[in-house]
């Protein structure tokens, strides 16, 4: 095996040691491994995880993954569950329980040593009940920490940051309630 990255989609999976589960829910787990003296954070998918396609060909999904085109290594896709019945929040559906409800999932979040780093309500998701849920998505620029470790002070102080912000996403009810049309401010 190479030390490209992309090569680890080919790996013995003997080679493959859990060293510490650092999160698990009904529908996933992640945990801390090393493969090939490399440590690597391992997210195992359960029933919401539909499976993968490796090296997808995008010539046969124009126009739709153009911008695929030239990757010489064919791009990766997962198949996830639709959450179907979504809005992000916005001034009109905005309301304290659902912000608290996307504080205590940021907190999760932080409390697998995982820094999001794309705090937005564009990256909330509101699921319309029932039962309603508020979700994080687009983990694309988070930022794992060691396991064996905190965070550290500056990535505690990141994670407090990212709480503050959250909060004064609260602000923006300040919209609702001086009766403003629907998103009549940046968000």
């Amino acid at each position: 095996m190479s030390q490209h990255p992309g090569d680890l989609l080919v790996f013995d999976p003997s080679s493959l040691r859990i060293e510490k589960e650092l999160k698990t829910s009904e529908a996933f787990s992640i945990f801390e491994v090393e493969l090939l003296g490399h440590r690597y954070a391992l997210k195992v998918q359960g029933p919401y995880y539909h499976g993968y396609i490796d090296r997808l060909d995008p010539a046969r999904f124009q126009p739709h993954l153009n911008h695929f085109m030239n990757d010489s290594h064919g791009p990766t896709a997962i198949l996830l569950e639709y959450l179907q019945d979504t809005e992000e929040p916005n001034c009109v559906n905005y309301s304290d329980d659902r912000l608290r409800a996307a504080i205590i999932g940021l907190r999760g979040i932080h409390g697998a040593l995982i820094h999001h780093r794309d705090v937005y309500p564009k990256n909330i998701l509101i699921i319309c009940g029932p039962p309603e849920s508020v979700v994080w998505i687009n983990f694309a620029v988070a930022v794992t920490f060691d396991s064996g470790e905190s965070m550290g002070h500056q990535g505690e102080e990141y994670c407090s940051f990212d709480i503050e912000l959250v909060k004064s996403f609260g602000e923006l009810l300040e919209d609702q309630r001086l009766g403003l049309p629907p998103n009549t401010k940046y968000y």
